[in-house]
């Protein structure tokens, strides 16, 4: 007797090899997807960090500030109300609103200043009542005698009266798809500019 075959076997086999071919692409989607998360996750934080290092640099040359005829007067230093707009892409391009920072493994920061005016310390109308006002460190610590914890000094001499200064940072990942943006406040004690 003889059995003719009618291709059963072929159709199973080539059944299973499409479902392993579906799951075998699948995979590699998802594999894909999460060697963009990670490279998007690490330039992110490459971006932040370099906006963090810019930040801290701007703060020490703000520390040694004596006049405030920077602001209003030079390309990346603003008075009160005249700084641009954060989200504007225009604000990152070119030298004409934002100042380039020190360079952070390939990454070049750009940042602005805005003078926000005095600062004063007051009760009852009398200044200087032994209240301190402090520049803390990024871990929050600080004192006005330099103490700041494992992150260093924080903290500055400002009894009564500083001016106020509002830093934009803005840094790119190396393949300029991310971007960070830091937004912080420093004061510089009004002793600096008697």
């Amino acid at each position: 007797m003889i059995h003719r075959q009618k291709g059963v076997a072929l159709l199973m086999s080539l059944v299973i090899l499409l479902v392993l071919s579906l799951l075998a692409t699948s995979s590699m989607q998802n594999s894909i997807m999460q060697e963009r998360m990670s490279t998007s996750s690490r330039e992110g934080l490459m971006a932040l960090e370099a906006a963090e290092t810019a930040l801290r640099e701007i703060e020490e040359n703000l520390e040694g500030l004596t006049a405030l005829t920077a602001f209003g007067a030079s390309t990346g230093f603003y008075d009160t109300g005249d700084a641009p707009g954060v989200f504007d892409s225009a604000t990152w391009t070119g030298s004409k609103n934002a100042l380039a920072a020190t360079e952070v493994d390939g990454i070049t920061p750009r940042y602005f200043v805005e003078y926000r005016g005095p600062v004063s310390l007051t009760r009852d109308g009398q200044g200087g009542n032994g209240k301190y006002l402090l520049n803390l460190n990024f871990e929050g610590k600080g004192n006005r005698d330099g103490g700041g914890g494992a992150a260093g000094p924080g903290g500055s001499d400002i009894m009564g009266k500083a001016e106020s200064m509002r830093i934009v940072v803005m840094a790119q990942g190396p393949s300029e798809q991310s971007r960070k943006i830091i937004e912080a406040y420093y004061f510089v004690s009004a002793k600096n500019f008697e």
